[in-house]
């Protein structure tokens, strides 16, 4: 009961905040968060805070999808981006006896070495960049919800620079007791710094999100609906300045017309979808229209906001890889190894 008061207040708190934030698009700090970081969240759309299918690394999507199932679940993710930019995410959870389950994770991103410069052009020292984020989580059940929290210290460096912030996730899930159904609600990044950049003055990527998880009872796929930024109406980018009345400048780019309101209210939608060939083989796919929109070239439309991805398992082992297309010609891989480390204990035991 508690747990549901906690959950009820703060959702209030995020309605009566919603006009602190503006918008998207390089005005909030620690942004690695809100990219994908193993590869079911990216075969799924990028969003997804209701998929209770038992993997361990959901809990940084909403803690409260980490259950005793997961006990032993350890998985380790890379993500490849573009220009040497790397992603990285080991997760594992474990059951204590009077605690209940918690899980660990840590991702860490990489951006490559940059060439240094000052004032007047003249080169120094190459210098690198990175992001690293920990975060411990706890759940429990109640009936047919389960409530969970995640307390993450997360901190940037470039340059020797470097800042860091306290941010808590507090997620709620509903589990149908009978069909395979599942809501979940997550609100993110809740927090403050701990140090900031002398120049810094961006929020923190605070985020409310909601969506569900359905199967059919006799269909071999799986849906799910994502809503995230709910506190926030107007995602889309529009510059009235890129309108020019020079016969000789020809805009063709949607980018340049208002945004229409079936934009505004799809650019909060993703869509993911599972297709379960067996116990052990599932395909996945998603289309999260706000990438699509925000990062959609000139003159070209391409499969942007589409992600697609595979998931195999055997007795020890389970991988999965999904690809995310951002925009044409530009694609971000995930690649994602688990095991149970249970099942090597069983062994050594026997």
């Amino acid at each position: 009961m508690i747990w549901k008061k906690v959950i009820a207040n703060l959702i209030l708190l995020c309605l009566t905040i919603a006009t602190a934030y503006g918008q998207i698009g390089g005005l909030r700090a620690f942004s690695f968060l809100e990219t994908p970081n193993h590869a079911r969240i990216a075969g799924l759309g990028t969003v997804n805070v209701s998929s209770n299918a038992g993997d361990v690394n959901m809990t940084w999507q909403n803690p409260a999808l980490l259950n005793s199932d997961m006990n032993g679940q350890i998985s380790f993710s890379l993500n490849p981006y573009f220009a040497d930019i790397y992603n990285s995410q080991i997760t594992y959870a474990h059951d204590f006896d009077r605690l209940g389950i918690v899980s660990f994770g840590l991702i860490y991103a990489h951006y490559g070495q940059f060439e240094g410069f000052d004032k007047t052009g003249g080169k120094t020292e190459n210098f690198s960049a990175s992001d690293y984020a920990f975060q411990v989580s706890h759940s429990r059940e109640d009936g047919v919800f389960r409530y969970g929290a995640s307390l993450k210290f997360v901190a940037s460096q470039v340059s020797g620079f470097n800042q860091s912030a306290l941010l808590t996730d507090l997620g709620g899930v509903f589990v149908h007791p009978e069909e395979e159904l599942s809501f979940g609600l997550v609100i993110k990044n809740l927090g403050f710094y701990t140090s900031k950049y002398v120049v810094e003055d961006r929020s923190l990527p605070f985020d409310v999100q909601l969506g569900g998880t359905f199967k059919p009872q006799f269909m071999p796929f799986r849906f799910s609906l994502s809503v995230n930024r709910l506190y926030q109406y107007d995602l889309s980018y529009f510059d009235q300045s890129l309108n020019s009345d020079d016969d000789n400048v020809v805009f063709n780019d949607v980018r340049n017309n208002p945004p229409s309101t079936f934009d505004k209210i799809f650019q909060h939608i993703t869509i993911g979808s599972e297709v379960i060939l067996g116990k052990n083989v599932n395909l996945r796919a998603g289309y999260n229209h706000l990438i699509r929109q925000s990062l959609k070239a000139e003159q070209v439309g391409g499969a942007g906001g589409f992600t697609f991805g595979v998931y195999l398992e055997t007795k020890k082992f389970n991988l999965a890889y999904s690809n995310a297309i951002y925009q044409a010609g530009g694609f971000a891989h995930f690649i994602t190894l688990g095991t149970n480390l249970k099942e090597f204990v069983k062994k050594k035991k026997s």
